[in-house]
C-alpha cells in the first residue's frame, strides 16, 4: 500500500509540474497589417512585391496578377517583441527566450490604388523537453509589414 501511494504521489507530482511548465498566456492584441496608397500600375507594384519577397528569401506560394495578390510560404525569421507578440509565461515574453522559433509568411494584395501587406506568424517554444514544447499564438505588431511595404514601393 505504501508503494502504491508513493507511485500515485509521483505521478501527480510529474503531471503537476508539467501543467505549470506549459502554461501560455496568449496575446490579447489584434494582428496588425499595413496599407498604403501607390501611384503605379497594379502589375508594376506586384512585380516589385515579388522581387522584394524573393530578395528577402521568401518562396512564392501562389500569385494571381488579375486578382492582385502574392502569398509566400513560411520562412524562419527570429522576431523580436517589438515586431510581434507570441504570449508570455510568468510575465516573460516568449520572444525574449532563445528557445522560441518563429516563422513568417506574407500576403501582399494590390488593387488600383493601394497595397496591403499582411503577415502570418507561427511560433513554437522548444525548451528541450518534448513534453514542454508549445505552439504559440503569435500576432504581428505591424512593424514587419511596414518594412516590407517600404521595400516594395521604394
Amino acid at each position: 500500500m505504501k508503494k502504491l501511494s508513493c507511485v500515485v504521489v509521483g505521478v501527480l507530482l510529474v503531471f503537476g509540474l508539467e501543467g505549470c511548465a506549459v502554461k501560455n498566456d496568449a496575446p490579447v492584441i489584434i494582428s496588425e497589417y499595413f496599407a498604403i496608397e501607390h501611384f503605379s500600375s497594379k502589375r508594376e507594384v506586384l512585380s516589385k512585391a515579388r522581387q522584394a519577397l524573393l530578395r528577402d528569401g521568401f518562396k512564392i506560394l501562389s500569385t494571381d496578377l488579375e486578382a492582385g495578390y502574392i502569398s509566400t510560404s513560411l520562412k524562419d525569421w527570429r522576431l523580436s517583441p517589438e515586431q510581434a507578440h507570441c504570449g508570455t509565461a510568468k510575465g516573460m515574453d516568449y520572444l525574449n527566450d532563445n528557445h522560441t522559433k518563429t516563422e513568417v509568411a506574407f500576403n501582399v494584395v494590390v488593387d488600383d490604388k493601394a497595397v496591403i501587406v499582411r503577415s502570418n506568424i507561427q511560433g513554437e517554444y522548444i525548451p528541450g523537453e518534448l513534453a514542454q514544447n508549445l505552439t504559440l499564438n503569435c500576432v504581428s505588431r505591424g512593424v514587419i509589414e511596414v518594412e516590407m511595404a517600404k521595400k516594395i514601393l521604394l
